[in-house]
């Protein structure tokens, strides 16, 4: 039932349990969407140059797009003894589009086909479109949310958290550090990060631009309100060009920041191996790989990252596990990025904190974590600063579908 090196061998060395054989009864999707709810970014700098349309925004000083109130894919598995898993991919733009691959493509691959594990079905589906090219993108979305909601069946099928089926002894516990001090001025956001240290918070992570100077100066008006937090991270969203990637790394490593990440565009394997050999604070990213085969030249040497960052809604539970593996031999810490999503991919990406390295504190999206509360029963609560891994099966979540219903979009 574990994770053991005498089970099946995957292409790059890592392993998966043998012996968790499934079939696939049916598979299916729904494009979920919070209306009137909040966005992604709440009301951070809310004005100063965004441009919006129905459904995006794109925030000043940044180039990625975000959704104006949160959307995702969610996916539920049955297999053919009747168990249930539920998945979630994290693809806040265009979710629809991962239900239509899962709902029109994969469903006629895998419905009543007979796997030896996940790796089995994970590798099925890669391999079926690989040499196509078909090797990122909401393909793998796709793959990561099956795959989430196939652990989660496996896990409620043998009894066990989806942690303890990884790794034989998981975290009990971890902390974590909010993701994010999203408000629309520098006196809210310091109240803000007060209101959480006073649950016991020890870290946060602030969302800053190119222009070096002015994160300097919001992170120390940060420090300076808010004392009392041990911990805190810098993401610049591949907004920096070298030269100020360089100066931001010395400037904010002189701060003490546990690490900065994603400064440069995500292509850029070359200068993010040359930015890694200069002084400064760590370099962490990884969100944006899907798989093994892409991150692997990133933590190999040169190494282009100090802290691996893979997001279990884009990797799923299968490819996570051989990714922190790949990273772990060549010693590069992971600790999991959480990015858009409700309470199923919080879960997952949860249950794969309990088998992360313990140096890192977890992110943790609070603001939206409560986004489908009514129709979730989970188990993961947010006290003390952290979480406790819960003595539920699966991935610790329960979905009543009849409450689902004013959330799903249709047609």
């Amino acid at each position: 039932m574990l994770f053991t090196p005498n089970d099946l061998l995957l292409d790059s060395g890592a392993v998966m349990p043998s012996n968790f054989n499934f079939s696939i009864r049916t598979v299916n999707s729904i494009h979920l969407a919070f209306k009137g709810s909040d966005s992604y970014w709440e009301s951070y700098r809310a004005g100063e140059g965004d441009r919006l349309t129905e459904r995006f925004e794109f925030k000043q000083g940044w180039q990625t797009v975000y959704a104006r109130y949160i959307e995702t894919p969610l996916v539920k598995v049955t297999l053919s003894d009747g168990t249930v898993g539920w998945g979630e991919a994290n693809a806040g733009i265009g979710p629809e589009v991962v239900c239509l691959i899962v709902n029109e493509l994969l469903a006629q691959m895998i419905e009543g086909q007979e796997f030896e594990n996940p790796a089995g079905l994970w590798d099925f589906l890669y391999d079926s479109q690989r040499g196509r090219g078909y090797s990122s993108g909401y393909w793998l979305d796709a793959l990561a949310a099956i795959d989430i909601a196939v652990w989660d069946a496996i896990g409620k099928r043998e009894q066990s958290p989806v942690a303890a089926l990884l790794v034989p002894v998981p975290r009990k516990r971890f902390d974590v550090y909010l993701s994010g001090v999203r408000r629309a001025t520098l006196e809210e956001r310091v109240d803000h990060v007060n209101s959480w240290i006073d649950t016991g918070l020890k870290g946060a992570k602030i969302f800053l631009t190119g222009d070096v100077d002015a994160g300097a100066d919001e992170l120390d008006a940060l420090m300076r309100g808010a004392p009392g937090l041990e911990q805190w991270m810098v993401d610049t969203l591949w907004m920096c060009s070298h030269e100020s990637a360089e100066v931001g790394k010395r400037v904010y490593g002189d701060r003490g920041v546990r690490f900065f990440e994603c400064p440069l565009q995500p292509e850029d394997l070359a200068g993010h191996q040359e930015l890694v050999t200069k002084p400064g604070a760590p370099i962490a990213l990884g969100e944006h790989f899907r798989s093994r085969y892409q991150m692997e030249a990133w933590v190999q040497k040169p190494r282009a990252l100090d802290v691996y960052q893979p997001d279990i809604g884009r990797t799923g539970f299968t490819d996570y596990m051989i990714q922190k593996e790949i990273a772990e031999k060549v010693a590069v810490p992971t600790t999991p990025h959480m990015g858009s999503g409700v309470s199923v991919f919080q879960a997952a990406t949860l249950q794969c904190a309990a088998v992360a390295s313990p140096e890192f504190l977890q992110e943790f999206q609070g603001g939206l974590s409560d986004r489908l509360a009514e129709a979730s029963d989970t188990g993961w609560q947010y006290r003390d600063g952290g979480f406790e891994l819960p003595d539920r099966p699966g991935i610790g979540v329960e979905i009543n579908e009849a409450l689902l219903e004013p959330f799903i979009v249709k047609g």
